[in-house]
């Protein structure tokens, strides 16, 4: 009998090891997930440290925009416009006259050609067993 208490005792040990080691293992798999999830780890660090991150972010940006400045050193001449003779003036206002018209007109042409292959290939003819209006 006394075999037998021992080998009980033994399993009993061999369970409550391996309890212990899978919630040890459990912890350890929630830690690394807690690590290794970038996202989650910005938001609570947002929430927490809401202002270091704004003056973080201003001066990255008063930075940034400092050293875009410093490295265009090609100065911009202004051109001054040259006068537009009339012949241009009125192209320009007939261009945008016409503009309206040559779209709708355009549109119909693509739908009267689309639908014109569709007819020929058949795409609107009715399966077998199927009625016809």
């Amino acid at each position: 009998m006394d075999r037998k208490l021992s080998k009980d005792q033994e399993l009993e040990q061999l369970i409550f090891t391996a309890a212990a080691a899978r919630s040890q293992l459990g912890e350890e798999a929630a830690a690394l997930r807690q690590r290794l999830d970038v996202p989650m780890r910005i938001r609570a660090s947002l929430k927490s440290h809401p202002t270091q991150w704004l003056l973080g972010s201003l001066g990255a940006g008063l930075l940034a925009s400092v050293f875009t400045k410093g490295f265009s050193s090609r100065k911009r001449v202004k051109k001054e416009p040259k006068p537009r003779k009339f012949y241009h003036i009125l192209l320009g206002l007939t261009l945008t006259a016409v503009r309206p018209f040559a779209k709708v007109w355009l549109t119909d042409q693509l739908k009267k050609q689309v639908l014109g292959q569709l007819g020929r290939s058949g795409a609107g003819r009715a399966y077998p067993g199927q009625r016809q209006p």
